[in-house]
């Protein structure tokens, strides 16, 4: 019985990472951008914090960067999210939180980031005109 059991656990998870992937594939260029941009800011507020807690040895203060890049990485993840059911909206929201990363968070992380959110912004407002 409990055989049974791990084999469809094993098929129910394989099946959600095979949806997933096919989902990636149904995706515009332009959401990509939106996610990858939002998702590699998220990713880059916590290895700035983990960066600075480690050369000062101790949980460190949180910096300005770190909680720019957080924050308007959860807003492109936001714009993301929008963009799967209003083209147009979703690309205003990133658009700001391609800006606010540009703008607000500084350092060579935002500026990426925000130049990858902004041109899949820019890309799924014209793509939706």
């Amino acid at each position: 019985m409990s055989a049974h059991m791990g084999t469809s656990t094993s098929g129910a998870l394989s099946k959600r990472v095979t949806d997933s992937w096919h989902e990636l594939g149904r995706m515009h260029a332009s959401q990509i951008l939106m996610a990858l941009g939002s998702g590699l800011a998220v990713l880059a507020s916590v290895v700035v914090y983990l960066v600075r807690a480690a050369t000062e040895g101790t949980p460190a203060v949180v910096s300005s960067e770190a909680i720019w890049l957080f924050v308007f990485g959860l807003l492109g993840l936001v714009g993301y999210v929008i963009s799967r059911t209003s083209a147009r909206n979703g690309a205003v929201v990133a658009g700001i939180a391609g800006l606010g990363l540009l703008l607000l968070a500084g350092g060579s992380a935002g500026l990426l980031t925000g130049i990858v959110v902004l041109v899949g912004a820019a890309w799924a407002f014209v793509k939706s005109l």
